[in-house]
């Protein structure tokens, strides 16, 4: 099956409306078809002094989100602060056709950004049935964990989205391993990173879409930017035939 997949690449200000309108802008016009990734918190950052405030917000930011998907016929996936009975999760929406077709919480928060302090870790790591395929998430720092992998591996991922605000202390860590994961997988690694500096901390870029055999296919390190490709989930079938590698 033939689809676009799309990842779009920003640098984020202290404003959430101007942000949330500078992803309107970029997804308007893509074609339908079309899988968008966003970055992890795109719409508002770790900001955690106003992360009650953002929290709120989100209700009405995954109304917007879900019309625009209903509107020009295309998924999308970002995070974004959702507010549960336990307290704040760093939880990923997926969107089709103007609903919510599935949603993940971040389970593994990063200490070096105090995480844990503000957001309840999530408790599930699924893969998605949806007409773009098999869909599995990672949020940023969860890229790092070979087990949460291998899980989506075996539960037949085809696509791995991967939401991120990295760090660019580590800028290298994350181009590694997302072409390594697709490697692994031998899936199709689509990866949405912030760039610039926000809130003081300077964010990494990196985004790019990788295929199951690992090439690059579309790569930027820094610059507002929308990445787009033709993907055809039959590679990942041909390269697990051609490669098999047992998850058993």
């Amino acid at each position: 099956m033939l689809l676009n997949l799309a990842t779009l690449q920003l640098s984020l200000t202290p404003d959430p409306e101007k942000n949330l309108q500078r992803v309107i802008s970029y997804a308007e016009n893509l074609p339908e078809n079309t899988l968008l990734l966003l970055p992890e918190m795109f719409f508002c950052g770790f900001d955690y002094e106003r992360l009650e405030d953002f929290a709120s917000m989100t209700p009405e930011v995954l109304k917007l989100l879900q019309r625009l998907s209903e509107e020009k016929g295309f998924m999308l996936c970002g995070t974004l602060p959702e507010r549960t009975g336990e307290g704040i999760r760093n939880t990923a929406f997926l969107i089709d056709g103007g609903k919510v077709i599935g949603k993940r919480s971040k389970m593994k928060l990063f200490p070096i950004f105090d995480e844990h302090r503000y957001f309840i870790p999530g408790e599930e790591n699924p893969v998605f049935e949806t007409r773009a395929g098999r869909i599995g998430i990672l949020i940023c720092f969860e890229l790092r964990f070979t087990d949460m992998v291998l899980e989506l591996r075996k539960k037949g991922v085809e696509i791995l989205l991967v939401p991120a605000q990295w760090g660019y202390a580590r800028r290298e860590h994350l181009r590694i391993l997302s072409q390594a994961r697709a490697v692994e997988l031998q899936s199709y690694v689509v990866v949405s990173d912030t760039w610039g500096e926000h809130a003081g901390t300077r964010y990494a870029g990196q985004s790019g879409i990788y295929s199951p055999w690992g090439e690059v296919l579309v790569y930027s390190e820094k610059g507002d930017v929308l990445l787009r490709v033709e993907a055809d989930l039959a590679e990942v079938h041909r390269v697990r035939e051609v490669l098999p590698v047992s998850m058993e």
